[in-house]
């Protein structure tokens, strides 16, 4: 991309994000100084403007360059508002507003310095473990703190049963509301309308804003006598925060305030990482980000303390204006330094058009922000409760549901602050909880579960006596001090009379230093032992871990395997050497020794043996593919082949299988006259026999007698393998 090109395309993003940035960040600081009243609105839009200009620059020009945007936002808006109430409350602070405001801005400051430390310590790891309930109920909370907030000036109740309720100031309501609704429903009714339009491309909450100050002033214009209510007056853009004007203060009266502002300001350092952490994920899904969680939570501390200094309130990475910028094309940085110059040169060049916005729009737009906040899967809960396939899915499903509404509730009949403090305790709690689970969800021998390789009688036979010799325990949690030494136990007894152990590690969610330095000292146990302990299906996040620990034990990746079936055909092979008397001892089968022709009489083999092509494949060839016609079937004498399916949606194939020699191959097809419904490639050199369809047919009429042994044969064998499907099934349960 040229340059002039590129430059064009991050500029066009950063102005798309300042237009959808700019409604959203006054309404978030007019709701912070809501509580002092309507004279503060001009001073709360100018701290939101400011607080976009100063914490949406600085925290872009130190993070990790990306497209993200960040501004004041209702979550960190409301535990202002909680700071706001509670020192209103002080009879000895209530009246000196001057010094709820300083408490204000003290409180954004220390909270941008909170996220600086917590992205220095790397607390982000430790925060985006927050389970979801809580961050469900936390989010459902504030939603409704936002909808009470809004709607409250104008639902008057009366404890009078005649008349309930009355409403205050309607036509203002139902604006609000309608601005409210434009957000919510503006797209669902452009996409509903004929032909392709130039409407959908117009963002909601700009439409929102717009239609709905138009209409306030076409409403003051018609009926000038209406009660719409006022706009936010002038804003004074002066970058001079009230820190630096102590107004004659001493430290005691700034001491008076600080039992207040060190905690919430904590607690507003919380909040800002939780919405910037959920944006950074949206943000690396959309566009396929590598973000620096430590850099880019220290450069949204750094933000807000600017803005704290600027004269701004706290601001978080917010979602719909850097998914708006991404899809006009921005990518970088400048998307959002660009975005915080345009908002700071309107608020210049501008004031006057600032000052004439209405109230009660910002109001509206607040309301649709915070009913956007609900979470859908809320609702899946609820439903999993009434609906669920199982008592297990439903006692889990009133478990979360109870979890939500406990934080829903304390942040709603409390405060944000206490639901924040409620959560994090929840949190711990199910943390301890998972914890303390056995990290050990089930343990399987040889005789409880095996490959999907398909094998003959003889080993099969084989493989059921020496089931004791191979286990496998399926973990599940977190591997940690607290339940390695309890894992290491009992390794320690399943290989006092197992030969191999295997860990299918796929519900492995986390591996600490304790965890990693048992199972070190566990595999070099075993191997001293002359046992095998293997690894399978390790989560992409933990291999490196897993290799480091095995290589400097066994000094190869061999016992690590990519999934629970290929340890447990490794396991059954070595099982197989183990007890090679009990096997055939031919490299190649002779037709007797092959189950397909088992209870043949030796001369009836004779004929059979004109019938049938005998065929050598190399490692790697194709025997048939998948929608091939199913026109002969093949008897493996040496060998393996593998089977294999495609996926849709061109996500290439998959092993779903694998045949060992004394098998067969292709024989449904064949029997059914259809097409392969799988593909068999060689993975060791095969040598095999061949039976075509006209040759089964000359069974069928010459041979009837040989035909309906392998008939019952084949039904057998299929019989076999449906009990083999039903306990694979069983054991996923």
């Amino acid at each position: 991309m040229r340059l002039d090109a590129y430059f064009r395309n991050e500029i066009a993003a950063g102005a798309i994000a300042s237009i959808l940035s700019l409604p959203v960040c006054v309404a978030a600081g007019v709701l912070a100084f809501s509580p002092l009243g309507p004279a503060y609105a001009a001073l709360g839009a100018t701290a939101g403007l400011l607080g976009a200009i100063a914490a949406g620059g600085i925290s872009a020009l130190a993070a990790t360059s990306s497209f993200v945007v960040t501004i004041p936002r209702v979550s960190e808006s409301l535990v202002l508002v909680n700071l706001i109430v509670t020192l209103l409350a002080k009879p000895g602070i209530a009246s000196d507003k001057d010094l709820i405001i300083y408490a204000v801005y003290a409180c954004v400051l220390l909270g941008g310095v909170w996220q600086v430390v917590f992205g220095l310590a790397g607390v982000a790891k430790i925060i985006k473990f927050t389970p979801h309930t809580v961050l469900i109920g936390f989010l459902g909370g504030v939603a409704v703190l936002v909808l009470v907030s809004q709607t409250r000036p104008y639902l008057v109740f009366h404890a009078d049963a005649a008349r309930p309720l009355t409403i205050n100031r309607p036509w203002m309501l139902l604006l609000l509301l309608g601005v409210t609704a434009t957000m919510w429903f503006y797209l669902d009714i452009v996409r509903r309308l004929p032909g392709t339009t130039i409407l959908g491309k117009f963002p909601p909450v700009v439409v929102a804003f717009l239609g709905g100050t138009a209409f306030y002033y076409f409403l003051n214009a018609v009926m000038p006598a209406l009660d719409v209510g006022p706009t936010l007056g002038n804003l004074n853009l002066i970058f001079v925060s009230p820190l630096f004007d102590h107004g004659g203060r001493t430290w005691h009266d700034i001491a008076s305030i600080a039992w207040e502002v060190v905690p919430i300001s904590a607690i507003l350092a919380i909040v800002a990482t939780l919405d910037s952490l959920l944006t950074f994920r949206t943000a690396q899904n959309a566009g396929d980000l590598s973000l620096s969680p430590v850099r880019d939570l220290a450069a949204q501390g750094l933000g807000n303390c600017a803005a704290a200094l600027a004269g701004g309130i706290t601001s978080a990475a917010v979602p719909s204006s850097s998914l708006g910028a991404y899809r006009a094309g921005g990518r970088t940085r400048l998307v959002p330094v660009f975005s915080a110059l345009l908002l700071l040169a309107f608020g210049l060049l501008f004031p006057n058009l600032l000052a004439k916005i209405p109230t009660v729009v910002l109001a509206g737009i607040l309301l649709a922000a915070g009913l956007a906040l609900f979470d859908r899967s809320a609702f899946q809960i609820v439903s999993e409760i009434r609906n669920g396939t199982s008592e297990l899915n439903r006692r889990r499903a009133a478990y979360d549901l109870a979890v939500i509404l406990i934080v829903m509730g304390v942040t709603v009949f409390y405060s944000v602050v206490a639901g924040v403090i409620a959560g994090c305790l929840l949190a711990g709690t199910i943390f301890v909880i998972n914890m303390s689970r056995p990290i050990v969800r089930r343990a399987l021998d040889g005789s409880d579960i095996q490959s999907k390789r398909i094998r003959p009688a003889r080993d099969i036979a084989i493989l059921n006596e020496t089931g004791s010799q191979r286990a496998v325990l399926q973990l599940e949690g977190v591997l940690f001090f607290g339940n390695a030494d309890d894992l290491s136990a009992r390794i320690k007894e399943l290989v006092r009379k197992a030969d191999m152990v295997t860990l299918d590690m796929r519900g492995v969610s986390d591996i600490d230093v304790s965890g990693a330095t048992v199972l070190a000292n566990t595999i070099a146990k075993s191997r001293a032992q002359k046992k095998d302990l293997l690894f399978c299906g390790v989560p992409s996040a933990h291999i490196d871990i897993i290799r480091s620990i095995v290589r400097k034990v066994v000094k190869s990746d061999e016992p690590i395997k990519d999934d629970l079936d290929s340890a447990l055909e490794w396991m059954e092979e070595r099982s197989l050497l183990m007890h090679a008397s009990g096997r055939h001892q031919s490299d190649v089968l002779e037709l007797a020794e092959i189950d397909f022709l088992a209870g043949i009489a030796p001369c009836d083999l004779e004929p059979l043996q004109t019938i049938l092509t005998r065929r050598e494949f190399a490692s790697g060839a194709t025997i048939c593919r998948e929608g091939d016609d199913g026109d002969c079937m093949w008897l493996l004498a040496k060998g393996s082949v593998s089977v294999r399916i495609v996926l849709p949606d061109g996500r290439g194939d998959r092993r779903v299988a694998s045949l060992a020699r004394g098998t067969t191959i292709g024989e449904m097809a064949l029997v059914e006259s259809a097409r392969r419904s799988a593909t068999m490639v060689v993975d060791e050199d095969v040598v095999c026999y061949e039976l075509s369809r006209s040759g089964f047919d000359l069974l069928l009429n010459k041979y009837p007698a040989i035909a309906t042994r392998i008939l019952g044969n084949l039904s057998r064998e299929l019989a076999r393998r449906l009990r083999r499907t039903t306990q694979d099934l069983r054991n996923l349960s």
